[in-house]
């Protein structure tokens, strides 16, 4: 509308100017713009952009044209120029030529023929004209005169016009008029022919201009295309139309185009920005405050939301202790109980046992894991291991669990891989316990591999290559991402139970410990393949490659197994060791070929046999090895996680020497080849073992020989690993806090000590400080320090390690973990005897090895606490018409009774009972006066330290009270949510006590 307006007041102004002669001040000064002459620059600028392209375009264009044919003209005028005086240059040998042929005279007649020259003189060298040409003259000798006619005017003016070719051209050159006289050749040429190319070259200047215009012509109309149309569109784009009150900045009429109008057209915006920004600035004023409030309200959600996390954490703490305690009992008990004499059905019953145990603590750990790596929490605690035995280590854990489905489980390490190296070995050792877990688990026939090999190496870093294949039943592609998610499960896993977090933990832990992911391989049908790389810092470089030793020279071993993978990673260990190998890949010649080889006279020293062969079991080959008197001498090593049931043909045991599990460790296999090459014959199990001492009360178990120092302030937990370690061989004393572990360790040397964290007075960090500060002192070496604890955090760690501790063992601990943190240190030892498919004799153990004292200051019985103490009353007791939220739980848990009684020490469930009825009056007392003074701290501890003893003896009822006691002190700090916690403890007591007793005259038939 505006520019509309502009417009018509342009055409009146042009068209009638006295009818506007009363507007306003703007219109006359737009009137008097409009009259006033125009410069060729407004005029320019009124023009379109597409005739102001087309105008500059063939404006250049012709410029430069113009320029070009000049400066080409120019070019041809030099060229001309010096092609005349190279003509000239040739003159003076043919004019000598001439006078040697027919003298002087006549010397000058061959120029006439070149039209380029206009005059010619032949001087002496006194300036004597010898001889004359001049275009259209007839040739004369000169009068002899000393001015030569063709001869150059002189003066500045004549110079320069020489120079541009604007007079005839002259030029001097000497030349040889008899053998002692040298005369001057004065040639004049022609200017004319110099401009007459120049001239040449500027006729064609019209049609190169006229090319050149119709070029920039179509050039310019492209332009228009590629520029003036879309900015014609923008600026319709960019125009307002809707009504608005603001006016553009106003503009000459005059100055009309494309451009012009965008610039118009985003005036217009900015004004409407304008108007806009000034409502954003109103609308900003008043949510403003608004989002201050909301900030605030956000601030005081987040503090809220960082206590939660901090009481999370406080809560996995405590989870992971409490829950793990009373595990650490269950666990333990089953474990013993299923190394007692039972029957088909009680056998059963412990396997059930013992499996939901184990998968509840799997459950538990998945949950506290992954919570630990949501809120950050999980440290990595890096310490050297050694790659193969890691490796090694991994595959005997579900040996068992292969062998009982039949699977090949096969341990790959690469020779390039380094010996040793820095990393968390124990989150290491979580993930492939995850992959290796599943592929047992969903495997149901062929084999599982575990495969390390080295990625790259660079320095003192390298990148390890982990894997773990399987021939299961293959995942669809479609599936690989889910496998990986939390709390996910396919169909093929649903039906084993679990979390559905196994894979993602171990996702997220490869990831800490610095790799990228687990990759998956996996087609239905075709198995699957987990795989990831990590890097670690290098300890001990990888031995040289091919390295061969001779520590088994000359010794003969047969190796049957039917699987190849297997047979052939034996085949090159031994070889590797320098003994001779063969292989057999079927069971059923193997009789054959120990006696053709024995009548040979090159009997095999030891067989490895597979445990499940296809073409013949185990007792068949066995049978066929030791009933046959010329191979019955042969080292039998049984390739299996189980021991072998012997049975005998009159005197003569069929059985093996000695079972070892899939995948074969490198250090057994070598102890039963040095075992092998030791003096025997057919009728002795094994002449070369070290004499026990002591035994263990089932086959199979290895004997270590260790005197062990266990400290513990909990009975149950110290009867537990009082009969594990004595399954073991090993002289047990028992300590039943920091003080007694500190005094045992300064009387006597121990091979280990098993040393309990948190115990009452002196705990065990402090403990074990003392002890390390007196074996400095007297310049001892170090015991070893094993931390018992069930808090297994990696700070909990860190602080066992900080101590002086050297190994760690979370609670609750199966006998084979205990074993596995043992064993290296008998090995070191030199006390380990391995097992042994028969029992022996049990030697006589110290009486104080297996008995459980109480410390000194321990109250006696008949020193009981009087319970109708007035405090202890007004705390313990519980009011008329309340409610007892435990009072669903029963006040004695038969089935824990069971267990107990299941360690099978004698009288032990007695023990203990009269070991609560001496301590729990002593318990109440502090925990009603702490209840009573308020002290939060004293009522915690009081509560925790009845409330062990009492769980693991099955007290539920009255263990449920006391750990929402422990739980109002230590974490929420409310004195009356522990005191209300606490009323009803006395009459749970005498109900404990009476279920007890009743229980222990029970036992004893009374």
């Amino acid at each position: 509308m505006a520019r509309r307006k502009s417009s018509s007041k342009n055409a009146q102004a042009r068209g009638a100017p006295t009818a506007h002669a009363g507007g306003t001040a703007p219109e006359q000064d737009a009137r008097a713009r409009a009259r006033a002459p125009r410069s060729f620059r407004e005029f320019f600028e009124t023009l379109s952009l597409a005739t102001q392209f087309r105008i500059t375009a063939i404006a250049a264009v012709t410029v430069a044209l113009i320029a070009v044919q000049v400066v080409v003209g120019l070019a041809d005028a030099w060229l001309a120029h010096r092609n005349l005086v190279r003509a000239a240059e040739r003159v003076p040998a043919s004019v000598a030529a001439r006078i040697g042929e027919s003298g002087i005279h006549g010397s000058l007649n061959g120029i006439a023929e070149h039209p380029e020259f206009i005059a010619a003189e032949l001087r002496s060298p006194s300036g004597v004209v010898l001889e004359r040409f001049e275009r259209g003259v007839e040739a004369a000798p000169g009068p002899g005169t000393a001015q030569s006619q063709s001869a150059p005017t002189p003066g500045g003016l004549h110079r320069a016009l020489r120079l541009l070719s604007l007079e005839p051209i002259y030029v001097e050159y000497p030349v040889k008029v008899t053998s002692t006289l040298t005369g001057t050749l004065a040639l004049s040429l022609d200017n004319t022919l110099v401009w007459s190319a120049a001239t040449r070259r500027l006729e064609q200047a019209p049609i190169v201009l006229l090319i050149g215009c119709l070029l920039a012509l179509l050039a310019a109309n492209s332009l228009k295309r590629q520029v003036v149309e879309p900015l014609a569109q923008l600026a319709d784009a960019t125009r307002v139309r809707s009504g608005f009150d603001a006016q553009p900045s106003p503009a000459p009429a005059r100055r009309k185009n494309e451009l012009t109008e965008l610039a118009s057209n985003f005036d217009a915006l900015a004004d409407r920005l304008a108007e806009y920004e000034r409502t954003l600035r109103t609308v900003r004023d008043s949510s403003r405050q608004q989002i201050l409030e909301r900030t605030r309200d956000l601030e005081l959600k987040l503090r809220r939301a960082e206590a939660l996390t901090r009481s999370k954490d406080d809560f996995l703490a405590n989870m992971s202790h409490e829950i793990r305690t009373p595990m650490n009992g269950v666990l333990g008990m089953a474990e013993l109980l299923a190394g007692t004499d039972l029957d088909k059905r009680q056998r059963r019953y412990v396997d059930s046992m013992r499996t939901a145990a184990e998968t509840m603590m799997q459950i538990i750990n998945d949950i506290l894991d992954d919570s630990k790596i949501e809120a950050g929490k999980m440290d990595l605690i890096k310490e050297p291991f050694d790659v193969r035995e890691f490796a090694e280590q991994v595959g005997q854990l579900f040996a068992g669990r292969a062998e009982t489905k039949k699977l090949e489980l096969i341990c790959r390490v690469e020779p390039t891989v380094p010996t040793a190296v820095v990393g968390d070995v124990l989150r290491l050792r979580q993930v492939l316990g995850n992959l290796m877990s599943n592929a047992v688990k969903y495997t149901e026939q062929g084999e599982v591999q575990i495969r390390i090999g080295l990625d790259a190496l660079e320095g003192e870093q390298c990148r390890l290559h982990f894997s773990v294949s399987d021939t299961g039943p293959g995942i669809p592609e479609s599936e690989h991402a889910a496998v990986f998610e939390a709390f996910t499960q396919l169909n093929n896993a649903q039906r084993v139970g679990g979390t559905g977090l196994g894979l993602s933990i171990a996702t997220r832990l490869v990831q800490l410990m610095g790799g990228e992911k687990i990759d998956l391989r996996s087609q239905p049908g075709h198995g699957s393949s987990f795989s990831f790389v990590l890097p670690f810092e290098v300890r001990e470089a990888a031995p040289a490659p091919n390295k061969t030793t001779d520590e088994f020279a000359g010794l003969r071993v047969l190796v049957v197994d039917d699987s190849a993978t297997s047979y052939m990673y034996l085949e090159e260990t031994l070889s590797n060791w320098s003994a001779d190998v063969t292989v057999l890949n079927h069971g059923r010649l193997l009789g054959d070929k120990l006696r053709d080889a024995a009548a040979r006279g090159r009997p095999y020293a030891a067989v490895l046999l597979d445990h499940a062969l296809p073409d013949a079991t185990t007792g068949e080959l066995l049978r066929a090895i030791r009933l046959e008197p010329a191979v019955a001498g042969t080292y039998v090593v049984l390739m299996s996680a189980f021991d072998f049931d012997p049975s005998f043909e009159g005197s003569r045991a069929i059985k093996p020497d000695i079972c070892i599990a899939k995948p074969v460790r490198q250090s057994l296999l070598r102890e039963a080849l040095h075992a092998a090459r030791a003096p025997r014959n057919a009728d002795t199990l094994s002449a070369n073992a070290k004499p026990r001492p002591a035994t263990v009360e089932r086959a199979g178990l290895p004997a270590l020989g260790l005197k062990v120092l266990v400290v513990d302030d909990n009975a149950i937990n110290r009867e537990v690993a009082v009969a594990m370690l004595e399954r073991i061989a090993c002289r047990v004393t028992v300590a039943e806090d920091g003080g007694g572990a500190v005094r045992q360790a300064e009387d006597q040397r121990f091979d280990v000590i098993l040393m309990d964290c948190q115990m009452p007075g002196m705990d065990g960090y402090t403990a074990t400080a003392a002890i390390r500060r007196h074996e400095s002192e007297r310049g001892m070496a170090e015991t070893p320090i094993v931390a018992l604890t069930a808090n297994v955090l990696a700070r909990d760690r860190s602080r066992c390690l900080e101590a002086g501790m050297n190994l760690f063992l979370a609670k609750p601990f199966t006998h084979q973990q205990l074993l596995a943190i043992l064993r290296p240190i008998a090995e070191q030892r030199g006390t380990l005897v391995e097992a042994a498919p028969v029992e022996a004799v049990v030697e006589e153990t110290d009486p104080e090895a297996d008995t459980v004292t109480l410390s000194e200051d321990a109250p006696a019985a008949e020193a009981e606490v009087d319970l109708s103490d007035t405090v202890v009353l007004d705390m313990l007791e519980v009011p008329l018409f309340d409610s007892d939220p435990a009072a669903h739980l029963p006040v004695l848990d038969g089935e824990q009774v069971a267990a107990i009684r299941g360690l099978g020490k004698p009288q032990v469930f007695e023990r203990l009972c009269d070991m609560l009825f001496a301590s729990a009056p002593e318990s109440l007392e502090k925990l009603g006066a702490a209840l009573e003074q308020g002290d939060l701290q004293a009522i915690a501890t009081a509560a925790h330290a009845l409330k062990s003893p009492v769980s693991n003896l099955g007290g539920r009822r009255m263990a449920d009270q006391l750990e929402r006691c422990e739980a109002a002190a230590r974490d929420q700090g409310d004195v009356k949510a522990a005191r209300k916690a606490a009323r009803g403890l006395k009459q749970s007591y005498a109900e404990l006590d009476e279920a007890l007793r009743a229980e222990t005259l029970r036992s004893t038939g009374t």
